[in-house]
């Protein structure tokens, strides 16, 4: 029997409501496109116009609606990032606090140094708004937190502490000495001091009981934030750049299941730990020390870490992710969830 009761069509008040609301997460997701790309890729108004496929006066009215909007002030305040909606999915997906995903930048090809450094201004981004003076900011190492850190205003900078969260000396000190210079308003930098692998499972355990290593992986555990990268065990691995592990002992370590490290420490793609040799000559907090961290803030992307960015959202490492747009949808369709 045919229902006498005709279905509200879109041209009701329900339907008119909701046409609204997408058109209105559409706009704002293009407002938050100019603004990354005028602010934080630093593009001429010519060229977003090409790539949003409008005119100058348009795009020149568009970042003119960021500033009244408030979307811009002298940073993209990140309560908007929720707005590009594959941050909104990988934030939903994975269960992440936040989740930031610079928009693609369509039709260029950006090699591995260009887009840690695009990904560490987005990471620097996400710190200005949630880094607070008097705060602890524990740290990784690699290219991108390093640029990540770089980036973040130096009076900030100035007014909170760090630790470290694995050894590697020369790395943190070089990094801490171009953000804080001299001027550090009685805020302490703390750092393991020990290399970040040993030569025998013997001296690292002889190191971790020394108390100025011991005392500093401790002061770790009580940051506010830590801000780590990840790292592949393919292409250009960062610790057989720094010479801690050869290309063959990666072979062997990505046969043994392993798919990325953090701090050093390999899991596979489900995010569990393998059980590693290299382990027991490592000087840093281990990985449940890390989860205890109240904000952990991993920033990471290229292709090449596709599987290692998806075996620490798999393993809860992160509270936080800062990765490229091609990464972001390659994540959310191997989760099987698609992006409107």
């Amino acid at each position: 029997m045919q229902n006498p009761w005709p279905p509200r069509d879109t041209t009701g008040r329900l339907g008119a409501v909701l046409k609204r609301a997408g058109e209105d997460w559409e706009a704002e997701e293009q407002l938050l496109r100019v603004a990354w790309y005028y602010y934080v890729d630093q593009l001429t108004q010519d060229e977003i116009a090409r790539r949003l496929a409008v005119s100058r006066p348009s795009a020149g009215r568009l970042l003119e609606r960021c500033r009244q909007s408030g979307i811009v002030s002298f940073t993209i305040g990140s309560d908007h990032f929720d707005a590009f909606k594959v941050g909104r999915k990988l934030k939903e997906t994975f269960g992440l606090r936040e989740a930031l995903v610079p928009p693609a930048l369509n039709g260029t090809n950006l090699d591995q140094s260009a887009i840690n450094r695009r990904l560490a201004r987005g990471g620097a981004q996400y710190l200005q708004n949630h880094l607070k003076p008097g705060e602890m900011l524990a740290m990784g190492w690699g290219e991108t937190v390093q640029a990540t850190v770089d980036l973040v205003a130096v009076d900030l900078m100035t007014r909170v502490s760090t630790v470290t969260l694995t050894g590697g000396v020369n790395a943190y000190v070089s990094t801490l000495r171009r953000v804080r210079g001299e001027a550090a308003e009685g805020c302490t930098d703390a750092v393991i001091p020990a290399p970040i692998v040993v030569s025998s499972s013997t001296l690292a355990e002889a190191l971790r009981r020394e108390n100025g290593v011991r005392e500093v992986m401790e002061l770790s555990h009580r940051s506010d934030h830590a801000l780590v990268g990840i790292g592949a065990v393919t292409g250009q691995a960062t610790l057989a750049q720094l010479g801690y592990v050869t290309d063959e002992e990666l072979a062997v370590i990505a046969g043994a299941g392993a798919v990325g490290d953090i701090l050093g420490i390999f899991y596979d793609e489900n995010g569990e730990v393998v059980d590693l040799p290299i382990h027991d000559r490592r000087i840093g907090i281990g990985i449940d020390e890390l989860r205890g961290i109240r904000n952990v803030i991993g920033v990471a992307g290229g292709s090449n870490k596709i599987a290692a960015v998806r075996g620490a959202l798999r393993g809860g490492y992160l509270d936080v992710l800062v990765t490229n747009e091609e990464v972001a949808r390659e994540l959310l369709a191997a989760e099987g969830v698609t992006v409107d």
